[in-house]
């Protein structure tokens, strides 16, 4: 059955364009002004229409972590998440050992076989272990190491699959083989967790490295050794215009002022939206463990027991991005950073409003609250 949104505010590329949206099966077949035989119709006058955000960056949600190998959770989190605006989500499996990493990859896989909201998941994200000991944040010191290669061949052998992107430490990469290896089996290797100077963010991206993770947020910068200066990870981003950059506009991690600054320094062609959400999300408790990590929920953000630094967040994609608008975003921005970008970068058929493209859309209202989110074709509620 073909249906139809009706909507005063279409967001395009170009611009907003009053008029009709079809779709049938899931796929967006027209985009316009002209009327067309349809069967059902979503009424968003007044209100403005967007491409669904995908959230390639998240932990869990309504309780569940994606690292704990349970399938039903899995979909329990992805919906929470669904119907909060994120119409694609990419489950984030954190540094575990080798047993735990594959029991949650086999529970994401087993998820994605849901008819429903299990065709919401393009894959799994693997963020760890391969990282900086100094940087690992919320990830548990116990399991950072540098890359293991009969570890990671017989995971990526298992789960290549499944596995769509994986984040690691390029100093801790020798000679650059865990990221070839990488972008031989077609996962994408991501710069995170990391104490990185110039001379291996440059031998990563020569070898493949297309992505950093959450910019900031364990990211090293400038180091000077005996007057000489060295760019870090952060610097790079900005220097390397073909570099993806993941931002958490959670109003926390990155101030706005941050943002601003982020936004006049880096294209936001390159630019994604990311959660980062944990477990917690959407629930009342107040504090949480991701892997073997304990943390708090404290002023809308998770911390370390400690203090000493956030763990993640408490965000969904709605708040994304109204924080980003705050910040001084237009509305085509904010839609090239959560959806747009991150449908180029992993070679999805999505992001766009657009004839060809997958129907999924969130729409807002004139305080850009989300009101209704479209996914697959269908309205979800």
């Amino acid at each position: 059955m073909t249906k139809r949104i009706k909507c005063d505010n279409i967001v395009l590329p170009d611009g907003t364009k009053r008029g009709y949206v079809y779709f049938e099966d899931g796929v967006i077949t027209y985009v316009g002004e002209e009327e067309r035989m349809f069967g059902e119709e979503i009424d968003a006058e007044g209100f403005f229409l967007l491409p669904g955000p995908i959230d390639v960056h998240t932990h869990g949600a309504a309780g569940h972590d994606y690292s704990d190998g349970d399938a039903a959770g899995v979909l329990a989190a992805v919906k929470f998440s669904v119907l909060n605006g994120a119409t694609s989500v990419m489950p984030t499996v954190t540094s575990s050992s080798y047993e735990k990493t594959c029991a949650a990859l086999s529970a994401i896989e087993e998820a994605m076989r849901d008819e429903e909201f299990g065709a919401r998941i393009i894959g799994a994200h693997l963020e760890g272990p391969y990282f900086s000991p100094a940087q690992c944040g919320a990830q548990d010191k116990k399991y950072i190491t540098a890359p293991q290669k009969a570890d990671y061949e017989r995971i990526a052998d298992r789960f290549g699959g499944v596995i769509k992107r994986w984040d690691y430490a390029p100093e801790r990469d020798a000679g650059g083989e865990f990221c070839r290896y990488l972008v031989s089996r077609g996962i994408l290797p991501a710069a995170g967790h990391t104490d990185a100077k110039y001379r291996d963010m440059l031998a990563a991206r020569e070898n493949g490295c297309r992505l950093i993770t959450h910019l900031y947020s364990c990211t090293s910068s400038i180091t000077r050794e005996k007057g000489y200066r060295s760019l870090g990870v952060t610097e790079c981003a900005y220097l390397w215009d073909d570099l993806y950059a993941e931002i958490i506009a959670d109003g926390s991690h990155l101030p706005k002022e941050l943002l601003r600054l982020i936004f006049k320094l880096k294209s936001p062609d390159r630019l994604i939206l990311i959660s980062d959400s944990m477990s917690v999300t959407g629930t009342k408790e107040k504090t949480g463990r991701l892997g073997g990590v304990d943390y708090i929920i404290e002023d809308g953000v998770c911390k370390l027991t400690d203090r000493s630094a956030f763990a993640g967040s408490i965000a969904t994609a709605g708040r994304l991005i109204e924080v980003c608008l705050a910040a001084g975003a237009d509305l085509f921005t904010a839609a090239k950073m959560s959806s747009e970008n991150p449908a180029r970068l992993f070679g999805l058929n999505k992001g766009a409003i657009e004839a060809g493209r997958d129907a999924d859309f969130i729409v807002l209202d004139n305080n850009y609250h989300i009101t209704k989110v479209i996914a697959g074709g269908e309205e979800k509620k």
